[in-house]
């Protein structure tokens, strides 16, 4: 299974909800704690109204007929209720039951003006109980009990619990738009920040500007900046090395050749000519590489600021006609299609001239004796394509030639260091273009290098 990409602006919003949930728990249940106290002092309060009022009745009852009708409208008055089950009993000073229900036992309550409340249970039901024992018109020591259930009490708790949390996570669910605007707007930095860098040539070393870099960015543009340094370093370090090798090892080998050139002009030891030979090509061969070796370093480590606007056409037709000679000395017809419309391309020229030059001498050096090879330039986009009438490419070649110093089977009869395409690919990445290959419709090769990016065509 794909493990999901994490984000900061998820993790933030992540980290506020937490608190934030955590609150409205907290919140649900001290209101919960508060609604439910209100609730019951007001029950309460009701409970001990009915008290007062029951013993009003029994004092006037008791003191006019020494009996209480429990089915008096006076009596069901007081305690009915529609929602709420009541229930009641009523004790005189020796404990004895005068209405009521004897399960309600006495209760050691102290003589006083208000009722004493507690919770009992009764047919699997919990009931809030008030007691209030007094004396009224010569009747001492008689004890009043009501008891009624929660219903009353539970509507109210809820309602009040609804009425403070309702709101509260409505808040909470329409806030979070704004709460990720308010993150969208927090990280604005950052995704400036990014763009920056992303928009960034590869070639381009400069330290990050930290204009407008909040304070909490400072410490890892400073991090980049210390490390575009370093990289700095190295680059001009691989720049000093290209320098000196070019210097150090490209003038021995025009010595050498030179000496051997001299040697084979020697007619005093013909025997000795096949081993010049042998020698030459092997020079040849060798100065071949090292250009290819100066060629591939100064293209990975060349300043993105020297691409200038150039004709894509023109070069294409100037780099072929370099290679006419060439091919008229092996037979080869080397041809140029195009128009005379110009094709306007931001790049480096020095560049893509060596990318020219290495497909054009791939396809020279593949082409039998009497093929052909065609250079063709278009437009929209801009390509370079070089065709030829060779042995062509293999399918199972195709992911390895550009691989650096891969060689196919067919060009161990062929001279070469295998790095040529290796460069035409390093020369793409830098100008945002693609190499590919196929099979032409002369029967050989197609490459054909493709500038994908629309700002390396603009003029």
């Amino acid at each position: 299974m794909r493990r999901t990409e994490r984000t900061l602006a998820y993790a933030l919003l992540g980290w506020l909800l937490i608190p934030l949930v955590a609150l409205l728990a907290v919140s649900a249940y001290t209101t919960y704690r508060n609604a439910y106290h209100l609730a019951e002092t007001e029950r309460d309060l009701v409970l001990e109204e009915i008290t007062d009022d029951l013993q009003d009745f029994v004092s006037a009852t008791l003191g006019a007929r020494r009996t209480i009708d429990p089915d008096s409208l006076t009596f069901s008055l007081l305690v009915r209720d529609a929602l709420d089950q009541r229930y009641f009993a009523i004790y005189d000073a020796q404990g004895a039951l005068l209405a009521g229900d004897r399960r309600l036992t006495r209760m050691p309550a102290p003589v006083g003006k208000h009722a004493v409340f507690d919770t009992i249970f009764l047919d699997g039901k919990t009931l809030r109980r008030a007691v209030l024992k007094g004396e009224r018109n010569g009747f001492s020591d008689f004890e009043i009990q009501v008891a009624e259930t929660m219903v009353r009490r539970d509507r109210l708790t809820l309602h009040l619990l609804r009425g403070v949390l309702v709101p509260q996570a409505l808040a909470l669910v329409l806030s979070l738009p704004l709460i990720w605007f308010g993150i969208s707007r927090g990280l604005r930095p950052l995704e400036e920040l990014r763009r920056r860098i992303t928009h960034r040539s590869a070639q381009d070393f400069d330290a990050i500007p930290v204009d407008d870099i909040p304070r909490e960015l400072l410490p890892v543009v400073a991090a980049l900046n210390d490390l575009l340094l370093r990289f700095r370093a190295v680059r001009e370090e691989q720049r000093r090395f290209t320098a000196d090798a070019a210097h150090q090892i490209k003038t021995p080998l025009a010595i050498l050749t030179a000496e051997i050139e001299l040697a084979r002009a020697d007619a005093a030891c013909p025997c000795a000519q096949p081993t010049y030979d042998r020698l030459q090509k092997a020079v040849l061969r060798l100065t071949h590489l090292v250009r290819q070796l100066l060629a591939l370093a100064h293209s990975e480590a060349n300043e993105s600021t020297a691409h200038g606007l150039f004709d894509l056409s023109e070069l294409a037709r100037e780099v072929t006609g370099g290679f006419v000679a060439a091919a008229a000395r092996r037979g080869i017809d080397l041809g140029f299609e195009g128009t005379e419309q110009a094709i306007p391309v931001r790049g480096n020229v020095v560049l893509i001239r060596e990318a020219m030059k290495n497909l054009l001498e791939n396809a020279l050096k593949f082409t039998p004796a009497g093929g052909t090879v065609t250079v063709s330039t278009r437009n929209f986009p801009p390509v370079f394509a070089v065709a030829d009438s060779g042995p062509g490419i293999a399918d199972a070649e195709l992911p390895l030639i550009f691989k650096r110093f891969h060689r196919t089977p067919e060009s161990s009869t062929v001279e070469g260091s295998g790095l040529g395409l290796a460069i035409v690919q390093e020369v793409a990445r830098k100008h945002g273009a693609i190499v590919t290959a196929g099979t032409s419709s002369l029967g050989g090769a197609l490459f054909e290098f493709r500038f994908e990016d629309q700002s390396v065509s603009r003029p």
